[in-house]
């Protein structure tokens, strides 16, 4: 297999480290939005807010995050660090499948729906109990998927392994 130039290394890496800075600061900049919700006066403000959280999740969120899974596979396939020879690899390679898995079938289309309730609802949304579980599962998700997130920027600087001293029983 090819191997990339020291120089595409670099390029890549750069591209990978911007796209995953943009996806954890994405995901805080949405939950942080949400506390904006506590001084809305009028239905607009309510819908508003909402297409503000869904165009951020769609036009920078899942854009940075496949950006980050092509990188990822770029990096892996014409590097030396291949897909599953580090448990550490293993591991980001999941969650990232994960998380893009979760955002694309659940948290996305939770976003659109309380686009869509807010539309329909005005403020009026805030007493619909839909509307309440949407936001409240869309905002449990994005804290465990960009806590994940933070956790695997760590575990790639870091790369732990086991202990040389390691013995299989």
């Amino acid at each position: 297999m090819a191997q990339l130039t020291l120089k595409h290394k670099k390029w890549l890496k750069s591209i990978h480290i911007i796209a995953a800075g943009i996806w954890i600061t994405t995901g805080l900049v949405m939950f942080l939005i949400h506390f904006m919700g506590d001084d809305l006066s009028s239905g607009s403000q309510l819908y508003l807010l909402n297409k503000i959280i869904y165009f951020i999740d769609m036009n920078l969120l899942v854009p940075s995050a496949i950006i980050c899974l092509l990188t990822g596979w770029i990096y892996s396939q014409f590097t030396q660090w291949g897909y599953f020879k580090h448990g550490w690899l293993i591991f980001k390679w999941a969650i990232t499948v994960l998380i893009i898995a979760l955002g694309t079938f659940f948290s996305g289309p939770w976003i659109a729906e309380t686009v869509k309730i807010s539309g329909k609802l005005g403020l009026d949304a805030l007493q619909n109990s839909e509307y309440h579980w949407y936001v409240e599962n869309h905002l449990l998700m994005g804290i465990c998927m960009t806590s994940t997130l933070i956790i695997a920027v760590f575990i790639s600087i870091f790369k732990p392994k086991k202990s040389k001293n390691y013995k299989r029983q």
